[in-house]
């Protein structure tokens, strides 16, 4: 497990917990296409100087108002338990993972799928409810290849300054497949064509069944199908119809 004093110097800590201390974003919820989430549960992500560390706090009464167990009246406080349930562990830390991942990547993280595989977890103590929570989270690229890229991620969750839990995941990234079908029909490969506007009609099913529509969609699905057909990739609207979040307006 790969924490901060195996990445930092001791003086490069310090500045690092000055940095979080005066970070303004960690009073403002994040949002949901950033964090891949109708129900947003962390802050903006505060980065140190560059390096691959984030750091972002956590609102517990949002993350409190999801309930495992699927019983609890909407009205109600939430999960009857004082502390986390371990699905409220992972909700927090995906959210911290694309968060991260958008604040250093843009839009292209919209273009890339992402397949975890959890190795460790120390839950060293509950995280109840009323604990001012924040969670860190530090990259490390493993490997690279033409077909994926291989992370490790480390996260912690801290009450203040005390650690509360350490969990590591590897990540494997790959281009998404209406991606590489994009890539397939720059080739020459024709095949691919069909495969992309299946993608489509599929897409805009999904589309259709948001609790929250889409409503700065570029293109229709008719548009893009028939633009294909003419020999046409419209690569800008292709991107933007495949993402389910409409993007913020800018501040």
């Amino acid at each position: 497990m790969k924490t901060l004093k195996d990445v930092l110097k001791d003086e490069e800590i310090k500045r690092y917990e000055e940095g979080w201390a005066n970070f303004k974003g960690k009073y403002r919820v994040n949002s949901p296409r950033n964090v891949h989430s109708g129900m947003p549960v962390i802050s903006e992500v505060y980065q140190f100087e560059g390096y691959p560390i984030f750091r972002a706090h956590v609102f517990n009464k949002r993350l409190r108002s999801f309930d495992p167990y699927f019983i609890i009246k909407e009205e109600s406080r939430g999960y009857i338990h004082p502390f986390w349930h371990a699905q409220h562990y992972f909700m927090v830390m995906e959210q911290m993972y694309h968060a991260s991942k958008r604040l250093i990547l843009g839009d292209e993280h919209d273009k890339e799928i992402t397949k975890d595989i959890p190795r460790e977890f120390e839950w060293k103590t509950p995280v109840f409810w009323s604990d001012n929570i924040s969670i860190e989270l530090i990259t490390e690229k493993l490997r690279k290849t033409s077909s994926y890229d291989l992370e490790a991620c480390y996260f912690r969750i801290c009450k203040t300054d005390k650690d509360l839990s350490y969990m590591s995941v590897l990540t494997f990234l790959q281009p998404r497949s209406y991606v590489r079908d994009i890539e397939k029909i720059k080739q020459g490969d024709n095949s691919a064509i069909d495969n992309l506007i299946r993608k489509i009609e599929a897409q805009e099913l999904n589309h259709k069944r948001l609790k929250k529509p889409r409503t700065t969609l570029k293109a229709t699905k008719d548009y893009l199908i028939e633009a294909l057909r003419k020999g046409y990739i419209p690569e800008d609207e292709l991107h933007d119809f495949f993402s389910l979040w409409d993007k913020e307006p800018s501040k």
